[in-house]
């Protein structure tokens, strides 16, 4: 029988999920279970890493993409397995992966035994299971963090609308394991483990959290035109050179930025750089998952 502890993003997590979740817990006879509350999620990584110390081996993760992030921090080259109850706006990993967001669903997932091993990505060190960005992408997302708690998704419609009305594009040098792959001007640049986002919007149609690679795309879209191009290329999973995207993948991606732009991982802002370092963590993390 697995020892469950529980990270939990208290903004995210209602009470009444919070209720869900110990009842479910309780008829798999697995409570009780350790609880650690968090206020923020990048306190999920110290949360999950005193979870492990006290000899949980599954920590169900309560919040968003950032708090699961976090806690993969803790939990990745352990024999511990992450388990998700998606609580956030996006919750990208979740639906990537066909996570179940019912807390009934999760435990039996856990008591389930179903297991898949996955690959992560590191950008400067920091890992991360879904997305990084850099240009639009990492602009939108930290113009939509004040509002995304009231205006959920509409937020990052909003924000993004914004960016690409006024996003200019700089010098960009990328390199895929040690081959120069673009240079010259870009608005973003997308390294991405996972392929698949919401509404049905494939942004890496090869993605595979098992291939030991990552993802890249590097968009030169200026303006709503271009960028609606872009969008619907995405949704019908048509994706070419002649929609401002160019596509590639490897084991690891140097990017190099004209100036200092902000990036993001897994949605949350994480400053600014003009050097972005990705390196894929093959096999590194153990997720409660359905079968493939």
């Amino acid at each position: 029988m697995s020892t469950v502890a529980v990270v939990a993003h208290t903004g995210k997590l209602t009470p009444e999920n919070a209720g869900d979740l110990r009842g479910a817990l309780a008829r798999a006879n697995l409570e009780p279970a350790r609880w650690y509350e968090v206020s923020k999620g990048p306190q999920a990584t110290d949360a999950a890493r005193r979870a492990l110390k006290h000899g949980a081996d599954t920590v169900i993760v309560c919040g968003g993409d950032g708090t699961v992030r976090a806690a993969s921090e803790a939990i990745a080259h352990t024999s511990a397995a992450l388990a998700v109850l998606p609580a956030g706006t996006a919750n990208l990993f979740a639906s990537g992966l066909d996570l179940p967001s019912r807390p009934d669903d999760v435990v039996k997932l856990v008591v389930s035994g179903s297991r898949r091993i996955i690959d992560t990505g590191c950008c400067n060190g920091v890992r991360f299971g879904v997305m990084s960005g850099t240009g639009l992408d990492a602009a939108m997302m930290a113009r939509a963090e004040d509002g995304k708690e009231r205006l959920g998704t509409l937020a990052y419609v909003r924000a993004g609308l914004q960016q690409a009305k006024s996003r200019t594009p700089i010098a960009t040098k990328v390199r895929i394991d040690g081959t120069t792959f673009f240079e010259g001007e870009a608005t973003c640049v997308l390294v991405g483990n996972l392929g698949r986002l919401k509404g049905g919007i494939v942004a890496f149609p090869d993605a595979s959290v098992h291939d030991g690679q990552l993802d890249v795309a590097v968009l030169t879209a200026t303006g709503l035109r271009e960028w609606a191009d872009i969008f619907v290329s995405a949704v019908r999973r048509k994706h070419d050179h002649s929609n401002h995207a160019t596509l590639g993948r490897g084991g690891t991606i140097a990017v190099r930025l004209g100036q200092k732009q902000r990036y993001e991982l897994d949605g949350g802002p994480k400053g600014h750089s003009r050097k972005l370092d990705f390196t894929v963590d093959p096999s590194s993390l153990i997720v409660c998952a359905p079968a493939t």
